[in-house]
């Protein structure tokens, strides 16, 4: 039986990255998912668990095979995600990971698995309805991410950067910030759990639209191909869907539809 271990790795550095065939003979891959970011992935009580937790487990147990272990490993902050790789503290980053070219330069990608835009989530007391809205605002948002280019777009805007999606909504809600823009799922989440906050339809597809796919450290070209073809497998066998309706269709109360953020057409071009 497969044995999926959980570890929360904070500091480990080694030269090189393990190719497919040393993970396989050790018996065990790591994957980097988030700590606090539900529903990708969330960390409590010493348990993993979320979209993408479902996911690194599917594809790293598919990977080691039977008797192999899946060891799951905490990243708190998105400039983490390439750290780890290149320090070889993980074999695979699935951490809501928008690919972009300048990310390519260092890593690797897998085929997209989700298709997300960009929102912002304000006080329900100072509500911020529209784009035009966060000129001259200050705007919270997470270090290492997407975020960071738009928000150089936006006229007169102080920005403010944390390690992590949790301490950017403490900044908001200790009126530090205006606004917080992040990944649209991730905002509407907030604006679900604390409803003094909100996250407006005019707010919830800013700047530009992003995929999301696994990582690998540059150049581990069979570790990538074993990812993509469990990728492939996973689509065809519905895996996504079911777990999107596992994970996020009840964490946002049926406000979401797989259909705008799951990429299956482009799985079937795959025989």
């Amino acid at each position: 039986m497969k044995k999926i271990a959980f570890l929360f790795l904070l500091a480990a550095t080694f030269a090189f990255s393990s190719s497919l065939d040393e993970i396989r003979k050790n018996g065990e891959i790591k994957i980097g998912v988030w700590t606090s970011q539900p529903p990708y992935s969330n960390l409590e009580n010493g348990e993993f668990e979320g979209f993408e937790v479902d996911m690194a487990k599917a594809i790293g147990s598919n990977i080691v095979g039977s008797g192999g272990k899946v060891t799951l490993v905490g990243i708190e902050s998105g400039n983490e995600r390439i750290k780890f790789l290149q320090n070889n503290q993980v074999d695979v980053v699935i951490a809501s990971f928008t690919e972009t070219d300048e990310r390519k330069k260092k890593v690797d990608f897998s085929l997209p698995y989700f298709a997300v835009a960009m929102g912002a989530i304000s006080s329900k007391d100072k509500p911020l309805n529209f784009e035009k809205d966060l000129n001259y605002k200050t705007i919270v948002i997470q270090e290492g991410t997407t975020m960071e280019d738009y928000v150089k777009t936006i006229p007169g805007a102080t920005v403010v950067k944390t390690k992590g999606s949790m301490e950017a909504f403490r900044k908001l809600r200790d009126n530090k910030a205006d606004a917080y823009i992040d990944d649209n799922l991730v905002v509407m989440a907030y604006a679900i759990v604390d409803r003094n906050y909100i996250a407006p339809k005019g707010m919830r597809n800013l700047g530009f639209n992003s995929f999301l796919g696994a990582a690998v450290n540059k150049g581990n070209n069979e570790l990538l191909d074993a990812v993509n073809n469990e990728m492939v497998k996973l689509s065809k066998q519905g895996f996504f869907r079911k777990i999107f309706n596992e994970t996020f269709v009840p964490f946002y109360k049926n406000e979401v539809e797989a259909k705008y953020f799951l990429l299956e057409d482009i799985y079937k071009i795959f025989g």
